[in-house]
């Protein structure tokens, strides 16, 4: 076979098995990913702040100070059986019971008690009205809490440890079963949690708060913005230098 022969069958079978290389290429297997670090598969941490707790006590706010027994020494000076002849006179029950007092039983209350009581029993109350499930906390027309829902959902289990009052869920009047399965759907949750709670815990009614309507919150709003705009506008002072409505007087 001559050399000019031969190129000829070298090209011949060349371009007879390039078509078949392209073939042989794509039926191999893609390339493995490369695996992910191992602080890439972890979600991200996400911050929620922890719940403020309103202790109670079980039997509701009550008075912080209450007088104590009678002073024995002071009683001792008196014949027997005074208190029951003290409580049987007519003078001294109309006059000195109602008007003076007496003196053994008199023991003078501290400063800010009534005042603190008070502040208690405000406190108490906003506690109550903070344990409610509203429905925008579930997804519409089911009984799974949304994400928002089981943010509140925990918080509002810390507060039921602490309080005495009953978590409510907001009803439903269009749909009675929908409300009633979401009180079976919380119920679960809790008791799954740390502080189980009883089924009269959580109860299907209206919520105790109203909020403010949308005309009071836009004055409130609005008057809020002016006075920070303006810094905080001067007190006035009349002719006479005596400001009646805060008693400012001038210099």
């Amino acid at each position: 076979m001559s050399i000019l022969n031969r190129w000829r069958l070298a090209t011949g079978l060349i371009l007879g098995l390039a078509p078949g290389l392209p073939a042989m290429a794509q039926g191999l297997p893609e390339a493995l990913p490369m695996p992910a670090s191992p602080s890439a598969e972890l979600p991200p941490p996400v911050a929620i702040p922890s719940p403020t707790v309103i202790h109670v006590p079980p039997a509701g706010p009550g008075p912080s100070w209450q007088p104590g027994a009678i002073d024995p020494v002071a009683t001792a000076r008196h014949r027997p059986k005074f208190v029951v002849l003290k409580s049987r006179s007519w003078h001294w029950r109309r006059f000195q019971g109602k008007a003076l007092g007496y003196p053994e039983e008199f023991q003078p209350r501290p400063l800010g008690a009534a005042l603190y009581d008070h502040g208690r029993t405000m406190v108490a109350n906003g506690a109550a009205a903070k344990l409610v499930l509203f429905q925008f906390d579930f997804e519409e027309g089911t009984s799974r809490l949304n994400s928002r829902g089981q943010d509140q959902l925990a918080r509002l289990a810390a507060q039921l440890a602490a309080s005495p009052y009953p978590l409510i869920i907001e009803r439903t009047p269009d749909r009675p079963a929908l409300a009633e399965s979401r009180r079976f759907a919380v119920l679960a949750a809790l008791c799954a949690g740390p502080f189980p709670v009883t089924s009269n815990r959580v109860l299907v009614g209206a919520p105790i708060p109203t909020g403010l309507s949308g005309i009071d919150a836009q004055i409130i709003g609005a008057n809020a913005l002016e006075r920070t705009k303006d810094y905080g506008p001067p007190i006035p002072i009349s002719n006479n230098g005596v400001n009646s409505p805060s008693g400012v007087t001038s210099k």
